[in-house]
């Protein structure tokens, strides 16, 4: 994912009440590394590190073959229930814009 593009929207996000989250199955000391890399980003990472892939696994993310969890989006409502997700595969990429536009869509 683009995350200039992804942290240039945070307000966009926030006015169609929606909190963008990051998770993977990489430590928080990794999540800090990578998102230094990017010069920082505007949103939370969540470490889905122990058990590894214990939130993958719970929404059907965690890819057994090589230990890994997808790369998707999930999009869930206040009640909890899940409105929308998508994969892209480990190597995919997402672009923000249309995230954003699935989020209003969702949440209007």
């Amino acid at each position: 994912m683009e995350i200039p593009g992804l942290n240039s929207l945070r307000d966009k996000f926030e006015a169609a009440d929606t909190q963008v989250l990051g998770i993977s199955v990489d430590s928080k000391y990794c999540h800090k590394a990578w998102a230094n890399g990017f010069g920082g980003i505007a949103f939370p990472l969540l470490a889905d590190f122990h058990p590894k892939g214990g939130v993958a696994t719970a929404y059907g993310l965690w890819l057994d073959g090589p230990g890994i969890g997808d790369r998707a989006t999930v999009l869930i409502g206040k009640d909890g229930k899940v409105l929308w997700s998508e994969s892209v595969g480990p190597g995919g990429a997402r672009v923000p814009g249309d995230l954003l536009a699935k989020a209003k869509e969702l949440t209007a």
